[in-house]
């Protein structure tokens, strides 16, 4: 099984070396990694100019590793190119410090990096962890774990992959995670949301009953998290709404419109 490993943390990334490392006991692991930091880039890629690739010494044994100087989807579509695309078996971003849910998702550089592959029909799975400040201990021990164990299982059939899966983390020790679920993505900024909890929090207006808002619908990925559970969330991009097409047709025998002046 050859497996792509991508992020948007930038190469020099302690987790992204554990996630190698952990798919490295799955596959033959080949990582392709920003050269500096590139969060919140979504589907950038790079249109004009160039840009620079250069292998870099592994902090894993037997993984070939190199530094992209372009965007996290520049490096998948290198990182492609470089094993083949139909060598390629799997794609696997992360692991990203901080979480990847509800609104947030397109805007991600780690999830948005697994799009090409998932539009050429490679399994790709994106990896998060949900850290709430820089300063706090990371543990990569589940969520690298859970992405070695979904690689087997996508390597023996077990999962359907034409959905790009999306995994977020809790950031708390292994035998404090309840388990894990799978969830839908929540309606919401999950970022501006974090910042304005925390701010009510720190304010008069915590008790107030303003903090009720912050209650999040069970099933999501947010709520999932903050409630101690591994989130697996099933995600697809559709370009046309479909559902719109009746409004369009009837719509349409209204305009005062004419093709060509008649």
């Amino acid at each position: 099984m050859n497996i792509l490993v991508i992020n948007d943390d930038g190469i020099n990334s302690p987790s992204l070396w554990a996630l190698a490392e952990a798919l490295g006991r799955v596959g033959n692991v080949v990582v392709v990694a920003p050269d500096n930091q590139k969060s919140g880039s979504g589907s950038c890629v790079t249109m004009s100019g160039s840009f620079t690739v250069n292998e870099v010494p592994p902090r894993t044994p037997g993984v070939q590793a190199y530094a992209h100087s372009g965007m996290p989807c520049d490096c998948t579509s290198w990182g492609l190119r470089k094993l083949g695309t139909r060598n390629t078996h799997l794609v696997v971003s992360g692991i990203n410090l901080g979480p990847n849910v509800g609104f947030d998702i397109p805007y991600s550089g780690t999830v948005m990096a697994t799009l090409t592959s998932h539009l050429l029909r490679i399994p790709s799975v994106a990896v998060s962890l949900d850290i709430r400040s820089y300063k706090e201990e990371m543990r990569f021990d589940a969520a690298s774990s859970i992405a070695g164990s979904l690689a087997r299982c996508m390597d023996k059939g077990g999962m359907r992959t034409d959905a790009i899966i999306n995994i977020n983390v809790p950031n708390i020790p292994l035998e404090q995670i309840k388990g894990i679920l799978a969830t839908k993505s929540a309606h919401l900024w999950y970022i501006n949301l974090r910042r304005s909890a925390t701010i009510i929090a720190n304010s008069s207006d915590a008790t107030s009953g303003r903090a009720e808002r912050f209650k999040f619908e069970q099933g999501t990925d947010v709520w999932a998290i903050n409630e101690g559970y591994i989130s697996i969330t099933p995600v697809r991009f559709e370009i046309t709404a479909n559902d719109l097409f009746p409004d369009i047709s009837r719509c349409l025998q209204d305009l005062d419109f004419r093709i060509g002046g008649k």
